[in-house]
């Protein structure tokens, strides 16, 4: 550590990198933290990945996402590569989460009774998963803990990666929990310094459905009282998905799909504009149902109730008019992400930057970025 870092740590000052690297875009975010203060944007970057470079959460080319690591490290943070650095593992790739309640049993320690009852469950009990809990509530009848497994191969892929780099990571994260951190911190008053934490309900079985729309893959995360409770995949759901069910009936390629469902003009493309309505209303009106169905699960699991809101993410919550469709026909109010809510921003350091773009893209990266160490 340089000395002027470790100055800054006695200070109580810090800055976090966090990394969202996925199959077709690797992004770095870097918040700078101080003592009692609310975390302050210092960079933001992105760049292509190549196809076949990242799958399935295992990277599979090391040296060229070395080089896309390294190029997006030298632009975010020319003075220097101190800090805490931090990345994500997609939920849909192989993440295996459970809730589990722990009786106390003398004279054993609580550390070693969770990691006992998660290896006696299946899949849980797969010597090549990495095994790991965070603690949610001790109670008079045992402790709650959600438990996580990962692909060992994979873990030491990204392991691999950084060590290759001369960078420790300070932590591997669940992007389906760094989301969720992210509408707890966005959720905090402006002149709060503490991020991450629960946000707690109005009533004590408040529950949020986190839309993740990713560009290949997408699930539906559910939070209550603020905490992860559980996700599920919603196939046919991507961003890519709705382009190839777009630009079918119109006779258009996936491309030119895309741009349709993001407002963009096409000018070279002569469609009937009702064409183009009914077209795309068939497409809102499939991701609808998909919603709906995962909706329906989670309310009849434990008799939850249904979710208060709808908070929608990644590259499909670009999607005009798609919001506002899944609120009138889900009945539940749907807003996107913003996790630049929970981040101070001087607007002079970044000039032409599209906010609400900006908002899907670095929305793990960044809440990566808000964790302190």
């Amino acid at each position: 550590m340089r000395l002027n870092s470790l100055i800054s740590r006695i200070r109580g000052e810090s800055q976090t990198i966090g990394f969202d690297i996925g199959h077709r875009l690797a992004r770095v975010a870097v918040v700078g933290h101080k003592q009692g203060e609310k975390g302050t944007l210092l960079a933001l970057e992105q760049d292509v990945v190549p196809e076949g470079v990242v799958v399935d959460n295992e990277i599979r080319n090391v040296s060229v996402l070395m080089d896309k690591v390294h190029a997006l490290l030298s632009r975010a943070m020319p003075g220097g590569l101190d800090g805490d650095f931090i990345v994500s593992i997609n939920w849909t790739s192989g993440i295996l989460c459970d809730r589990i309640l722990v009786k106390p049993v003398p004279k054993v320690p609580e550390n070693e009774l969770i990691l006992q009852t998660a290896q006696g469950r299946s899949p849980f009990d797969d010597a090549g998963n990495v095994l790991d809990y965070s603690i949610l509530d001790r109670r008079d009848d045992g402790t709650e803990a959600m438990i996580v497994a990962a692909k060992k191969d994979g873990l030491m892929s990204w392991i691999n990666l950084f060590q290759a780099l001369n960078i420790k990571l300070s932590a591997i994260d669940v992007d389906a929990f760094v989301l969720g951190n992210v509408y707890a911190a966005s959720k905090l008053p402006s002149d709060s310094s503490t991020v991450g934490l629960p946000v707690p309900g109005d009533e004590d079985d408040d529950s949020i459905l986190l839309l993740n729309l990713g560009y290949s893959k997408s699930y539906a995360a559910f939070l209550r009282n603020g905490y992860f409770n559980t996700a599920r995949s919603i196939l046919g759901g991507s961003l890519h998905d709705l382009q190839e069910q777009l630009s079918g009936p119109l006779g258009i390629s996936p491309e030119k799909g895309g741009d349709l469902l993001m407002g963009n003009n096409l000018k070279d493309v002569d469609l009937d504009e009702s064409k183009i309505k009914f077209a795309t209303e068939f497409v809102f009106e499939e991701i609808a149902m998909k919603v709906d169905t995962a909706l329906r699960y989670f309310s009849s699991s434990d008799n939850y109730k249904k979710p208060s809101k709808i908070i929608i993410t990644g590259g499909g919550s670009n999607i005009v008019g798609l919001a506002s469709f899944l609120a009138d026909r889900l009945s539940l109010d749907t807003i996107q992400l913003n996790p630049f809510k929970a981040v101070q921003i001087d607007k002079e350091r970044f000039r032409g930057i599209d906010w609400n773009a900006a908002a899907s893209t670095y929305n793990v990266a960044l809440g990566l970025a808000l964790r302190r160490f």
